[in-house]
């Protein structure tokens, strides 16, 4: 990674509305406020107020580390950080913790972070066992963008002690701004297990699938860096999102340096109302060195019988998981590319009309896994990287995003890497199909690490 330097913020200053001020005012109104009512039902009081533009992940940079958490869509009309942690839940449980907001007061429902894993049956190697508890979280603060509108909120919980922490953390959050800081240099230290060890995982899934135990593999490889002092997951990302601008930015931060984040072209679902959007994303080529041999590597990729077969079986698989929820649905007739910064997909959306009453864990249950990140069918596919794979993907192409009353947008983790402290690993994955060829893969796993490959450049 190139040394370089960042101005310091000015989001500290004290402007009408600026996120300085108003997290001054937050921490009053908490200190002011008469104690909860008993409640049978666990809850929390959610309190909002509106500031000025600012940019979010400088305010997320210059928080207290150990539990920061940041998403942005795809269209980047919705981001929003979070710093601490109200409360705990398994996803679909949180929705049984009650928002409640001041009398008088009118307010949105709050974010809780989504971070589950890909296989959740698998034991957690011990890289991953910071993240175990992280699959729902509730933020104590709260920062958001919906569109031009700009929010900073704050939730208590019906705890003892909680008030305090609030208080203490509004109040650092009043006074922090982003130093001057140097990020180390970053450099390859491996490949995992190499190629060869690759290869013969590939010709593992290829002798499953010439048996008829499975139409589709995903194996997934990693790649080391190692730094030259603790890495800022927040610097990083942020590094990472200006090389790749299209694509859902997430960050999971599990305890003082452990971090999990990437940028993903691929959503899971996201609904708005009863209105839920899915897509399959499977198929790949690098990008051209200019324009004509850009467009002659799509034409390819969208012409390739292999890359369209098994672009099909994702499509199959969303139809088939969203069928039992939709009332409704509308396919696209035809796959599109999508372009990324390094790489070129197919891509086809999906869009359903819900039953009432279908919650979002179901939508995700449903869904998660998709053969675009697993294989198919699923369940054998599952199987399989137990045993062909000897490393945990931990959240590596699990569900990331973000849910509320309001509707929920969840993306897969891939294009995706774990912070430990001084030291980065990076995940890629590719399909394996009747035809695949082993070495074409690792080179298509290595177009899909070359984001963090340039960090170190």
């Amino acid at each position: 990674m190139s040394t370089g330097a960042s101005e310091r913020s000015t989001q500290h200053l004290d402007g009408p509305n600026s996120p300085a001020r108003v997290a001054r005012i937050l921490a009053t109104r908490l200190a002011g406020m008469p104690a909860p009512a008993a409640v049978h039902a666990p809850g929390f009081v959610r309190l909002e107020m509106p500031v000025d533009g600012a940019d979010i992940l400088s305010w997320l940079r210059a928080a207290p580390a150990g539990a920061r958490r940041y998403f942005r869509d795809r269209s980047a009309r919705l981001e929003v950080a979070g710093v601490g942690v109200a409360h705990r839940a398994h996803f679909g449980a949180h929705d049984l913790v009650e928002q409640r907001s001041p009398a008088g007061a009118s307010q949105r429902s709050s974010v809780w972070f989504v971070a589950m894993p890909f296989d959740r049956a698998r034991p957690r190697d011990d890289a991953w066992r910071p993240f175990a508890d992280d699959h729902c979280v509730l933020p104590i603060v709260e920062f958001r963008r919906d569109g031009e509108s700009h929010a900073l909120a704050v939730n208590l919980v019906d705890d003892d002690g909680a008030r305090g922490a609030a208080i203490a953390l509004l109040e650092r959050l009043a006074e922090s701004c982003a130093e001057c800081a140097i990020e180390p240099a970053l450099v390859r230290e491996s490949d995992g297990e190499g190629e060869a060890a690759w290869t013969r995982s590939v010709r593992g899934g290829l002798d499953a699938i010439a048996r008829g135990e499975l139409r589709k593999i995903v194996l997934a490889r990693t790649r080391r860096y190692h730094a030259s002092g603790a890495l800022d997951p927040v610097a990083v990302l942020t590094r990472l999102a200006a090389r790749e601008v299209r694509g859902f930015r997430f960050l999971v931060e599990a305890g003082d340096g452990h971090a999990f984040l990437g940028v993903t072209p691929e959503r899971l679902v996201s609904r708005s109302g009863r209105t839920a959007r899915s897509e399959a994303v499977a198929g790949t080529r690098p990008r051209g060195v200019d324009a004509v041999a850009d467009r002659l590597l799509g034409e390819s990729l969208l012409a390739s019988a292999k890359d369209r077969r098994e672009h099909e079986l994702v499509v199959e698989r969303v139809r088939e998981a969203l069928a039992g929820c939709a009332a409704s649905m509308r396919i696209d007739p035809e796959p599109r590319l999508v372009r990324l910064a390094y790489v070129q997909h197919l891509l086809t959306r999906v869009t359903a009309d819900l039953r009432a009453g279908t919650r979002d864990d179901e939508l995700v249950a449903a869904l998660h896994p998709t053969p675009a990140v697993a294989g198919a069918p699923v369940p054998r596919a599952i199987a399989a990287l137990r045993a062909l794979e000897s490393f945990d993907r931990g959240l590596y192409a699990g569900p990331v995003g973000v849910v509320s009353r309001d509707g929920a947008e969840i993306a897969v983790a891939i294009r995706s890497a774990r912070i430990d402290g001084d030291s980065l690993t990076a995940y890629a994955g590719a399909g394996i199909v009747d035809g695949s060829d082993p070495s074409d893969e690792w080179r298509e796993t290595g177009h899909k690490l070359l984001a963090f490959e340039r960090l170190a450049t």
